[in-house]
């Protein structure tokens, strides 16, 4: 059982190498690299030759990667585009930490392209930093983290349509499954999952190997010899190392289950050697205690020991406490300085949410006493305005009042002009009646010039008068209103006297309009003077006309 549980977990790191075809495939990158026209491209084909050479020689991709992050710490500027590069550098690291068992350099580079990828947003980075996140986890047997980081990779790739990486991803979540006893037939369900995403060699290399650890933790030695030893040719011609020292060690393990020595032992030296190319002593321990088991199994003890001392030299040198220590440790400062950061926003957050309630609370209040303001003021322009059109409707009604007392007052004066008129025409005819009946011609004589006398004086009446009325209808009626509204006091014949004046008509031509005397005309000025408590040398009209002004302005 053992055996089959190393041989999934060799199988998890071998996932971890990238694959490529043909070592001129680094020629062609090298070649490219010495025409580069700027560091951004070379950068970019540096990383990709050290993800190419992490399959067969670790060591050389870490040098490569090293390599690139020079030119990156001599950038000027961070751009987006040196962001990605740098997250990409971080995850070219921590898979070639991965592949020599340093876990906690591992993290450390992964954490760091994480932080970058989700500041800039790159999904296609992230997607594949929390595929490799995952893949750590479960390797060390957190597969409850390792599932969760795996699921947030496949959903992000899923958004952004990148099947091979959903295609990688279910690899490793179907591996996760596989060290729980009660879903472990969930493996080979996600196995198959995956090559519906992609179909390319690579993922069919990784489903198989999956499905074969699956027959051989199944027991079916049969099935699982044939996958894995189908498994050989291909990892050889992408030249996946680490997935052949993984194949080679789990082919070893079936041989010896149907009790083939010499195979099984020539199984675990290829694997051996290949780890040893690549320098995965985690490999290196597994395969020396898997040599050592089938050696006892065959009782051939003294090579049995030998193994033992290698597999304890090689134990003792990874098996360190102080680093499995420290890797928890830095799992656990990360999660709480997130919780921190997370804590620190939320708290800042509330504060921005408590000063925006209070801005918004002042806005309202002033707001509202802005509306009041001007409700009321509007309410007190409506009572003014009502006011207002209520004072005109008077003043209307009061013009309209007076209009008609002013035409009652003509059409007396016509009839009572009629009157005079027809009285004295029955006056001269009763006249001119007697004086014929005299029968001295002298008395006659003086009875006619008489008549003809009271005629030409009552003529000079009524032509006076009717001067008078013509000069008083000249007069505007809001001049003859403001005299009745604002100065009652003043009598008919005063008001009539302050017309003419307001026709700017002389004292002289006043009393003839009025057929009296010059000072009685002075006279009638001193009494309105007095009336309005006027000096001598104030200008009367004036007075009047500035009552009206008042009025209006108020």
């Amino acid at each position: 059982m053992k055996t089959i549980i190393t041989a999934i977990l060799f199988l998890l790191c071998s996932l971890s190498s990238t694959a490529q075809v043909k070592d001129s495939i680094s020629d062609a990158i090298k070649t490219q690299i010495k025409e580069a026209a700027t560091d951004a491209v070379k950068v970019s084909l540096l990383l990709k030759l050290a993800n190419h050479t992490s399959a067969f020689d670790v060591n050389e991709a870490r040098q490569i990667a090293l390599s690139a992050q020079k030119i990156i710490d001599a950038y000027k500027n961070e751009s987006v585009h040196s962001q990605k590069q740098k997250a990409k550098l971080f995850q070219t690291l921590a898979i070639c930490d991965e592949l020599q068992d340093n876990i906690v350099a591992s993290l450390e580079n992964l954490q760091k392209s994480i932080d970058i990828s989700s500041k800039i947003n790159d999904s296609l980075s992230l997607g594949k930093s929390y595929r490799i996140r995952g893949s750590l986890s479960v390797k060390n047997r957190d597969t409850i983290t390792g599932r969760k980081y795996l699921k947030k990779s496949i959903d992000i790739r899923k958004k952004i349509n990148d099947s091979v990486g959903v295609s990688q991803s279910y690899i490793y979540l179907g591996v996760s499954f596989f060290y729980d006893a009660k879903k472990r037939d969930s493996m080979p369900y996600y196995t198959k999952l995956a090559k519906t995403y992609d179909n390319s060699l690579e993922t069919k290399i990784n489903a198989d190997a999956n499905l074969a650890a699956f027959f051989l933790y199944d027991r079916d030695f049969e099935k699982a010899k044939i996958t894995y030893e189908g498994l050989i040719t291909p990892h050889k011609k992408l030249k996946k190392y680490l997935g052949l020292s993984s194949c080679y060690q789990s082919l070893g393990s079936v041989y010896a289950f149907l009790n083939q020595k010499e195979k099984s032992l020539q199984a675990l030296d290829s694997a051996i050697a290949y780890s040893k190319i690549i320098g995965n002593k985690d490999f290196l321990v597994s395969q020396y205690a898997s040599r050592r088991n089938i050696n006892s199994y065959f009782k051939d003890y003294k090579a049995a020991i030998k193994d033992f001392e290698l597999y304890k030299i090689y134990y003792d040198s990874i098996n360190d406490l102080a680093e499995a220590k420290r890797f928890t440790e830095l799992e656990l400062n990360y999660k709480f300085e997130k919780e921190k950061e997370i804590a620190a926003i939320e708290l800042k957050s509330e504060k921005s949410k408590k000063t925006l309630y209070f801005i918004l609370l002042f806005i309202t209040a002033l707001a509202a006493f802005i509306l009041i303001y001007l409700i009321r003021k509007n309410n007190k322009q409506r009572l003014q305005l009502a006011q207002n059109k209520l004072e005109l409707k008077e003043v209307e009604k009061l013009k309209t009042d007076l209009a008609l007392a002013n035409r009652e007052k003509e059409l007396k004066k016509v009839v009572i002009e009629n009157s005079i008129t027809e009285e004295v025409l029955n006056n001269t005819l009763d006249d001119i009646k007697q004086i014929i009946t005299f029968e001295n011609e002298q008395e006659r004589q003086l009875a006619l010039k008489s008549l003809s006398a009271s005629l030409l004086s009552e003529k000079t009446a009524k032509s006076s008068t009717s001067s008078l009325q013509n000069y008083l209808d000249e007069v505007g009626i809001d001049f003859k209103v403001l005299l009745d509204t604002e100065f009652s006091e003043l009598k008919p014949r005063e008001k009539e006297l302050l017309c003419m004046m307001k026709l700017g008509l002389s004292s002289t031509e006043i009393s003839k309009l009025l057929n009296t005397t010059l000072p009685s005309i002075k006279s009638s000025r001193y009494r309105i003077r007095k009336k309005l408590n006027l000096e001598s040398n104030d200008d009367i009209i004036a007075f009047i006309e500035s009552k009206n002004t008042t009025k209006s302005n108020s």
